[in-house]
């Protein structure tokens, strides 16, 4: 195959990925009811993927398209308004359609029947909607699965239904009317991988270094011509002995002037051409949200269906844009809170009859840009957080003492849910946690700059919210004075800076605070938190500058503050990165780092909720655990151990049950991941061996299996597992995480 084709090849399972996602969320919209724009989009883009397929010569795929688009348009009179059943074969088609253009893995489709379904689907919605011949339409196959919602068909009649026009042919002509036009793209575009952006940031950012250098050392040679110009007035001073010095200094005070003019003005297009420069590929490595949450309303639908749930889902503001690594970092989290609240969130319809509710519930996702920072705010209205059983769960699980759970306020409650191996619920699904706590959210967000908070009221619902930068590559950073230490905060978490006033000082609960806009602020100086100096209270006169970060307010106290400028910020590496107080460097003019502070850790810190530097423990050494991964197939346990090694695990192996015990009889480990399903002992006989045998009944177990029902996992469960992973979850890393957690 030429490397052209190649390229022709990627570019359209692309298109075929992004216009089946946008067919997808067009889908729902006409499942909810009469959409006539959703419809128009749909059909859009069904036409357009049509044109595509056929230019590829993707075949099969152009007649499943051109089936779809039909299916669609047979709704026009009815404002697209398609029934479920319809919508259950689209969807189908489109996984299969994905499958044949190579966008997706899988099974070969058979296109014979799933272009039947199409069709009976079609003559169905044609009679639905009054347009029907007076033929009676043939019962299409049921898609393999049948789904429920499918529309009910009359037995077939004695004649034949119309035909249907070959893939090759173009739309059909009739009563229906024809489709707009695909309209062109405004926008000459072309696409660029994310490496070469990569590339291209780096060396802009390291030009863009190299000009203030530059600009750095024009300062310095505009000092050598004020020197220039002070000998020359001395050697004039000196009369006629020192004349020939002096006209030689004259000359050479004019020359280092033509210098420095001829250096101002290149250094100055430089930057203003290097300015633009990098503006632009800011903007390109800026991407819509809506690359994330395309597939969340085909998930939610299927997820609700599965757990007899009916959920009224909504984006809003997904067309604003974002840094693609910041995006990425938000993939997992989004995912796992919207999961979240479609599994644990939201009532079945018998509990929200029961609570007075409406029988759907309602799961909102709010995306805002709040100046350089994007706000995401997963709400739903559901069951909410209560307090008192989180604070039971931890006490169950060891993370609390009853004193220490009677004591905690309910934001403390609440902020439970973000501890490491935190779960509210005794058992693991397959749906959001696995025995996965949030926790993980924190974290991803934290790696980025962000922050996550929630709101919640029992019985109410609750509302998730995600902060993050708009861009990693550059963002306004303030630069502060501490002591000899030139540091840096995000300007976006910067409220405001103000000098104490001896009636502002107060005190909370024994801790030094301010009265800043009437509100008692805890206050800290930057020196303490990093535990260069004693807690205190505020001085007057002091600055202090006022931060935002987790959902908080707090003062905090610096020497000076110095300038505000867009800087680009480098993520922190080795030692460094063990840091939370810290969230990137940024480089200067003179080429060494300023440290990015980060202002949710400094505000929590105040806030009594992370434990100041000074007072943190000291790193144990760092002792590799011992994984022993059971599994019959060599190619899957391969990629265990891949996965497994690449955290910092050291795994042994063993084909079998029987192995894993004789290897388990003469070395220690200290967890086992085993396959199911194996010759001689499977995991199931393995466990249960496990579990009870004298020494080793502690020893925690996790099952990974491409069995995933209801009936596998509490099998699964029954003989002792710890926990339960389907390997389709392998690709979201869900094994790290509940190995981690069990060796926590």
């Amino acid at each position: 195959m030429s490397t052209s084709r190649e390229k022709l090849l990627a570019q359209f399972r692309e298109l075929v990925t992004e216009r089946l996602a946008r067919v997808s969320r067009s889908l729902m919209s006409l499942e909810a009811g009469a959409d006539v724009e959703a419809g128009k989009a749909a059909l859009r883009e069904l036409h357009g993927l049509k044109g595509e397929a056929r230019m590829m010569g993707f075949a099969e795929v152009n007649a499943l398209v051109h089936e779809m688009e039909e299916l669609v348009r047979a709704t026009h009179a009815i404002g697209y308004a398609l029934a479920g059943g319809s919508v259950d074969a689209l969807l189908v088609v489109a996984d299969a359609v994905a499958v044949l253009a190579g966008a997706a893995k899988g099974e070969p489709p058979d296109v014979k029947k799933l272009l039947e379904w199409l069709k009976a689907a079609t003559a169905a919605e044609k009679q639905r909607a009054g347009e029907g011949t007076g033929q009676h339409p043939v019962p299409g196959p049921s898609a393999p699965p049948q789904a429920s919602g499918a529309p009910v068909l009359p037995p077939p009649g004695p004649s034949a239904p119309a035909p249907v026009p070959s893939p090759s042919a173009g739309p059909a002509t009739g009563s229906q009317p024809a489709p707009a036009p695909i309209p062109e793209r405004a926008d000459a575009s072309i696409r660029i991988s994310q490496q070469s952006l990569e590339v291209l940031t780096s060396t802009v950012t390291n030009l863009s270094q190299r000009a203030r250098r530059r600009e750095l050392n024009a300062g310095r040679r505009h000092q050598l011509a004020r020197e220039l110009v002070h000998l020359h007035r001395l050697a004039e001073d000196l009369g006629p002995e020192a004349a020939e010095l002096a006209s030689r200094l004259g000359k050479a005070k004019e020359l280092a002037g033509e210098v420095n003019r001829l250096s101002t003005l290149v250094n100055t297009d430089e930057l203003r051409d290097l300015t633009v420069l990098g503006e632009e590929i800011t903007a390109l490595r800026m991407v819509p949200v809506s690359l994330v949450t395309e597939p969340y309303a085909r998930m939610v639908r299927e997820l609700a269906r599965e757990l007899g749930k009916d959920v009224d889902f909504r984006v809003d503001g997904d067309e604003e844009r974002v840094d693609r690594s910041v995006l990425d970092a938000l993939k997992d989290p989004l995912l796992h809170l919207v999961r979240n609240a479609v599994d644990h969130g939201l009532e079945t319809r018998a509990e929200r009859a029961a609570a007075g509710k409406p029988q759907r519930g309602a799961l909102q996702v709010h995306v805002t840009r709040e100046g350089e920072r994007l706000v995401l705010r997963v709400e739903d209205d559901g069951r909410g957080l209560d307090p008192a059983h989180l604070k039971q769960a931890a006490v169950r699980k060891g993370l609390l003492t009853e004193a220490a759970a009677s004591a905690m306020d309910d934001d403390g409650a609440i902020e439970l849910i973000f501890v490491s191996g935190f779960s509210s619920r005794e058992g693991v699904t397959d749906l959001s946690g696995r025995g996965v706590g949030l926790d993980v959210v924190r974290t991803n967000l934290l790696a980025v700059g962000g922050e996550v908070t929630v709101q919640s009221a029992p019985g109410k619902g609750a509302a998730f919210e995600l902060r993050v930068p708009i861009s990693l590559t550059v963002a306004p950073v303030l630069f502060v004075q501490v002591g000899d230490e030139r540091l840096c905060l995000t300007a976006s978490n910067v409220l405001q800076a103000v000098q104490v006033q001896p009636e502002q000082v107060r005190e909370i609960a024994g801790k030094a605070g301010l009265k800043l806009n009437d509100e008692v602020l805890p206050f800290a100086s930057v020196a303490s938190i990093l535990g260069a100096a004693p807690e205190r209270t505020a001085s007057e006169g002091e600055l202090v500058l006022v931060l935002r970060g987790r959902g908080q307010s707090a003062a905090i106290a610096v020497d000076r503050v110095l300038e505000e400028r867009v800087q680009a910020i480098l993520p922190l590496k080795g030692l460094l990165s063990r840091y939370p107080h810290l969230s990137g460097a940024t480089p200067l003019a003179d080429g060494s780092l300023a440290l990015v502070l980060s202002a949710p850790h400094l505000v929590s810190t105040v806030h009594g909720r992370e434990l100041k530097l000074a007072a943190m423990p000291a790193r144990r050494r760092e002792v590799s655990r011992r994984v022993l991964v059971v599994d019959d197939s060599p190619l899957t346990r391969e990629l265990l151990v891949q996965l497994l090694e690449s955290v910092g695990y050291h795994v042994v192996q063993a084909g079998d049950g029987a192995e894993a015990l004789e290897r388990l009889a003469r070395e220690a480990v200290d967890i086992v991941v085993s396959d199911l399903e194996m010759p001689v002992v499977d995991g199931l006989e393995l466990t249960r061996r496990l579990k009870s045998h004298p020494t080793l009944r502690s020893l925690p177990v996790v099952i990974v299996t491409t069995r995933g029902s209801e009936a596998d996992r509490r099998r699964g469960m029954e003989a002792g597992a710890d926990g339960y992973v389907t390997k389709g979850d392998l690709v979201r890393q869900d094994l790290v995480d509940v190995v981690s957690r069990l060796l926590a």
